[in-house]
């Protein structure tokens, strides 16, 4: 099976240079999607531009930012802050949105573990934020996809780690446009069980992300058998987006045409 539906992170793909300029570098090199992070840093008219003109779409961006989806405090400005993250999705064509448990930093640092609040209260305002934001959500056709983060190494302080904990708040939430984000970098050094954890939960899961593990590098530079989980998605008649949000190990270019072969 070679996956159809690849999209490249120019986050963290063909950084060799200027961000703007990644998106013509992607379409170069045969990609049919791209996605970032942050939006509000962006200049979203010209980034609208340039797909246009590229035939490029977006796949997906982070839906949230300044604002944690465990804080009840938080939770109106979080509401708000999504509300406009898919109006800036539907300028885009784009119809996935990427959430957070936690607000992140500059490099993904958690600005706020909430240390004080129990995990019963987090779990419960999430599932308060998420069944709020599931009819606009379906209302205006874009699907919210919920992340798990490793802890150990890239997120420490992290609310949501696992992917047992992202489908219990999704399945109780109980909408079509409420799902998971399965990002294999994440969970290797979560949980392992990579296999077995996409056929428990491929009905919802609705976005996947890739990474080797150590390094979080293209696939080939680590332990995960990439073979293997590509050839379980296609058993599974997984026909979703799966982002590369890696760094390459070594330079773009080289990093991409082993993408290009799975």
């Amino acid at each position: 099976m070679i996956l159809t539906k690849k999209s490249a992170c120019i986050e963290t793909i063909f950084t060799e240079v200027p961000f703007e300029e990644r998106i013509q570098l992607a379409k170069d090199f045969g990609f049919e999607y791209i996605e970032f992070w942050t939006w509000k840093d962006k200049d979203i008219n010209k980034i609208r531009r340039l797909c246009e003109k590229t035939e490029l779409k977006v796949a997906s961006f982070s839906g949230d930012q300044d604002f944690s989806l465990i804080d009840e405090n938080e939770s109106e400005k979080y509401i708000s802050f999504v509300k406009e993250s898919i109006e800036t999705a539907k300028c885009l064509n784009c119809h996935y949105l990427v959430l957070h448990s936690n607000a992140l930093g500059e490099g993904g640092t958690v600005l706020n573990p909430y240390n004080e609040i129990s995990d019963y209260k987090k779990f419960n305002t999430m599932f308060n934020v998420l069944k709020d934001l599931a009819p606009i959500a379906e209302k205006e056709k874009v699907i919210l996809v919920l992340e798990a983060l490793n802890t150990k190494i890239d997120h420490v302080g992290n609310f949501l780690a696992y992917t047992k904990d992202a489908a219990e708040v999704v399945k109780l939430v109980n909408s079509p446009y409420i799902k998971i984000l399965y990002d294999v970098y994440h969970m290797q050094i979560m949980e392992g069980n990579i296999i077995n954890t996409l056929k428990k939960y491929i009905d919802i899961i609705g976005y996947i992300h890739i990474a080797d593990v150590p390094g979080r590098h293209e696939p080939g530079t680590g332990e995960i058998n990439f073979i293997n989980i590509i050839e379980a998605l296609r058993l599974l008649k997984y026909n979703g987006i799966i982002g590369f949000e890696l760094f390459p190990s070594r330079n773009s270019k080289e990093a991409v045409e082993i993408i290009k072969k799975l």
